[in-house]
């Protein structure tokens, strides 16, 4: 059985390959960049330099900054599981990458719901992993929510079809979107119990986070949509980490700002100061969920202040580079855009004390 000891190679290694996540000044400099190229250029510098060589002076489509952009995510999870891990350490950072590449599905089966054309969502959706150009073109081809999941595994696949007679129901695809986290985030609490007590607590502590954060901002979404409070209960997670009854006092209100104020008498309360006001004036949860994404960026940071050996590290960078990745492709999908640096200053996902100032 592996004790502390046997991991201090693996998070010697990962400690090492922390300091090669971007900085606050290489953000600075991506966001001065003056367009998609100067973007790319300025990652020259940094660890992202050999994914963006042969791109430089050409045009990228969208499939080919998610390959370079990715490709170095994909090389970490590689490193990682070449490591001498136990079976579930070895589970958990392989759900977890699953996790990340259910990303793209959720927004495929949401973009397919509301009637987007194909073409139109193969320029919105973030290609991650087994979602490839290809992949994602063929599922797009599908005539139903239910033929999209034939290709899943076979536990999310019933999980899932479970859930798609509820979309029409309450017209919108939050009941499959919840299903699909549902599955992962489950699957990874319950992973931890076979953990020993030293890393358990620790890696217990980053999933229960993205749990009830996971929880929060789907109360206030329900809220915001007007879903009932039954069926509101049904989609929770029903695990809690941090969360108490503020949880139960906020499926029972009405509106968002009495979620957000039942909320703030909580753990999170600090997290959640001020949303709610805000919310009032600008009808949006977009800030929100920024916010609470930095505070779950925050606490993967914090794993490395302390002691902790053993599969928390390696959980914590992976999420720290899946989060890096989604900030370079919004700057450079930005920059192509013309998004103003002050937007895109304050939607990419950093901890809450790091966020640039706009320039």
């Amino acid at each position: 059985m592996k004790t502390a000891n046997d991991y201090a190679y693996s998070t010697a290694y990962i400690r090492a390959l922390r300091s090669f996540l971007l900085r606050l000044d290489d953000y600075e400099a991506l966001l001065k960049a003056k367009d998609e190229e100067d973007v790319i250029r300025c990652l020259g510098g940094t660890a992202y330099s050999k994914y963006f060589s042969g791109y430089s002076g050409k045009g990228l489509s969208l499939g080919e900054i998610d390959r370079a952009i990715f490709w170095s995510y994909y090389q970490n999870l590689e490193e990682m599981l070449r490591f001498r891990l136990t079976d579930e350490a070895r589970n958990i950072l392989e759900l977890a990458y699953a996790r990340h590449e259910s990303s793209t599905l959720k927004t495929i089966i949401r973009l397919m719901y509301e009637g987007v054309h194909p073409e139109e969502i193969m320029h919105l959706v973030t290609f991650i992993g087994r979602y490839t150009e290809e992949h994602v073109s063929r599922l797009l081809k599908s005539k139903s929510l239910q033929q999209i999941f034939e290709l899943e595994e076979p536990t999310l696949r019933r999980t899932a079809l479970e859930k798609v007679s509820e979309c029409d129901g309450l017209h919108s695809t939050l009941p499959l979107e919840v299903a699909i986290d549902k599955h992962y985030l489950s699957s990874l609490w319950n992973s931890t119990s076979r953990l020993r007590d030293w890393d358990k607590n620790y890696v217990r502590d980053i999933i229960g986070t993205d749990i009830d954060i996971s929880n929060i901002d789907l109360t206030l979404r329900c809220k915001h949509l007007g879903i009932p409070f039954s069926s509101l209960r049904e989609l929770l997670i029903p695990i809690k980490h941090r969360l108490g009854n503020e949880l139960d006092v906020a499926v029972e209100t009405a509106t968002v700002s009495e979620a957000i104020r039942a909320f703030k008498v909580g753990y999170y309360g600090v997290v959640l100061s001020g949303f709610d006001s805000g919310f009032d004036r600008e009808r949006s949860l977009l800030p929100l969920e920024i916010g609470l994404k930095k505070y779950f960026a925050e606490r993967c940071g914090r794993v490395f202040l302390g002691y902790p050996f053993g599969v928390a590290p390696l959980l914590a960078y992976l999420n720290l580079k899946y989060l890096e990745c989604l900030n370079i492709r919004e700057i450079i999908l930005g920059k192509r855009d013309g998004v103003p640096n002050s937007v895109l200053s304050n939607i990419i996902i950093l901890p809450k004390e790091a966020v640039p100032q706009h320039v």
